[in-house]
């Protein structure tokens, strides 16, 4: 009788193991929808956890020129990459760079720190790197647009 009994457990875990289950999910609607909205907004995103060089802050009368004077000459020394200057008022900070790793950003940092001493690394939302001379010249997604723009800054 137990042979019987372990024979049939035998072939019912035979059986059981080359059936393919299906398996049918009952989801609410808007569950969907929210995924959905979810992929939508990750498509927009256009910014991602990184690393940028903090290269100046800029206070006080022509705090402004200044900032955007040391970013054209750091988008002119280092083809390639992007400065940006963001006003935190009530000044103006110059970051440089879009760097996914911080060993990438130590690398440049290493060349701009003989000329700008107090340059630091930074963690900061980045841009995709430019992969293209047309990638460098398409406005950011959070950057100010500064230099076209003469109201008053306002929080």
């Amino acid at each position: 009788m137990k042979k019987t009994l372990l024979v049939f457990a035998c072939l019912f875990l035979a059986f059981a193991f080359k059936a393919k289950a299906q398996v049918e999910v009952i989801a609410d609607g808007r569950l969907q929808t929210i995924l959905e909205q979810h992929v939508i907004y990750n498509q927009m995103a256009r910014t991602f956890p990184g690393f940028r060089i903090k290269v100046a802050k800029f206070t006080g009368d022509n705090a402004r020129n200044k900032a955007f004077n040391l970013k054209e000459e750091l988008t002119r020394v280092y083809r390639g990459q992007r400065a940006y200057v963001i006003f935190d008022e009530p000044d103006f900070v110059v970051k440089f760079g879009d760097f996914t790793t911080k060993l990438d950003a130590q690398g440049m940092l290493a060349k701009i720190k003989p000329q700008i001493s107090t340059a630091v690394i930074v963690q900061d939302q980045i841009n995709a790197p430019a992969i293209s001379e047309e990638d460098l010249k398409q406005v950011e997604y959070f950057e100010d647009n500064l230099e076209d723009d003469n109201t008053q800054y306002e929080n």
